[in-house]
């Protein structure tokens, strides 16, 4: 059962747009648990007030289990889920098969994957959720967006139906001004931000990363110096934009849940050097991070899907998820896949904002995908 909760630990509140609710700036992210012991971790956020916990597709039974053993929990928690098409038949299975997974009546926030265009949220879409609504399924409705994003924020800012969005945002594109810009409309609107990929990460393999021109003997002075870590030092970067309401993150362990609510609960500004040391780091790895533009798709005659592929690098090298790349690049065309080698990628490289090495990084997912 659920142990003693201490108010004055918990990790502080911030509004979910206009709708009301008021939930936790930072949120268990729904792939957490590959662990045993996950009731444990599920308790101990519980405790220090991590009151929003995402689903994904690969969640599992993992919550229902929880609130099955911990009567009167689920209502505590502000529970995020997700379907994964537009057409509203499909949503409603899905919708119906995370519920019954999770043992609960309700989502709290319902939102669509990966939206890229926001024409796909069309008029069956808004009818489908007006139905849910009223039938108490779900309380909050919206999207997530990987790719384009702050064209789909603000668009979607313009839907006037939108309670939230799930969107990639961390250090690195806080310098990008339309993001900055569709963050701040989709605020004024009253739309919750939930923001993922925190880390920034780039799809450099993890040998390379001592090559980067960074000045290690200055953060390693520096960030002790202000009591935190690379990592917690990321997290707050982004909680100082207050368009911003929660941080959905990995936390796979005890470990990482501690330390990133110990980063959540720290108040006041980011100091100005560990800012700046962010953005020299973004700059001098920048030619390794994809902004997710997906303008090098729109570049290649071949139409081999650069973004997609990059994705998939991101992940293999950064979240140790070979297997699920694999399957993922096997569902690309064989002679798709075939064209990949010999492709050219000048056109997409010239578009490309962070100027990245695309031939380069093309060659060498499909080195390591094709074995």
């Amino acid at each position: 059962m659920i142990t003693g909760i201490n108010p004055d630990g918990y990790v502080p509140k911030r509004a979910f747009g206009n709708s009301g609710a008021r939930i936790s700036k930072l949120c268990l992210g729904g792939g957490s648990f590959g662990g045993a012991d996950t009731h444990a971790l599920l308790e101990e956020a519980l405790r220090l007030g991590v009151d929003c916990w995402e689903i994904v597709s690969f969640t599992g039974n993992v919550y229902g289990e929880y609130f099955t053993k911990n009567p009167g929990v689920r209502d505590k928690i502000f529970l995020s889920g997700k379907v994964y098409s537009t057409d509203p038949v499909v949503m409603q299975e899905q919708l119906n098969k995370v519920l019954k997974e999770n043992e609960t009546s309700y989502l709290d926030f319902l939102a669509i994957h990966h939206i890229d265009d926001i024409k796909a949220m069309h008029g069956d879409v808004r009818r489908w959720v007006a139905k849910v609504k009223k039938e108490n399924k779900i309380r909050f409705f919206g999207f997530c967006t990987h790719k384009n994003m702050d064209r789909c924020l603000s668009a979607g800012a313009e839907l006037g139906w939108i309670d939230g969005i799930q969107t990639v945002y961390n250090y690195r594109l806080k310098s990008v001004k339309s993001m900055e810009d569709a963050l701040h409309k989709c605020h004024e609107k009253g739309i919750g931000i939930f923001a993922v990929k925190s880390m920034g990460f780039s799809v450099r393999q993890r040998t390379g990363q001592e090559e980067f021109p960074f000045d290690r003997e200055k953060s390693a002075s520096l960030l002790p110096r202000h009591h935190l870590s690379i990592e917690q030092a990321k997290l707050q970067a982004i909680w100082q934009n207050s368009d911003v309401t929660s941080i959905c993150s990995l936390m796979p362990n005890l470990s990482i849940l501690q330390s990133n609510v110990s980063a959540a609960k720290r108040g006041g500004p980011l100091h100005a050097e560990i800012e700046k040391l962010l953005a020299e780091y973004a700059d001098v790895t920048g030619k390794y991070y994809c902004r997710r533009c997906g303008e090098c798709d729109k570049a290649n005659a071949d139409n081999i899907p650069i973004f997609a592929i990059m994705e998939m690098l991101m992940y293999s090298r950064k979240y140790s998820g070979m297997d699920r790349v694999a399957k993922m690049f096997a569902n690309i065309p064989l002679e798709m896949r075939n064209r990949i080698p010999s492709s050219d990628y000048s056109i997409a490289e010239n578009k490309c904002p962070q100027k990245m090495p695309i031939g380069q990084l093309m060659n060498e997912a499909y080195q390591e995908f094709s074995t």
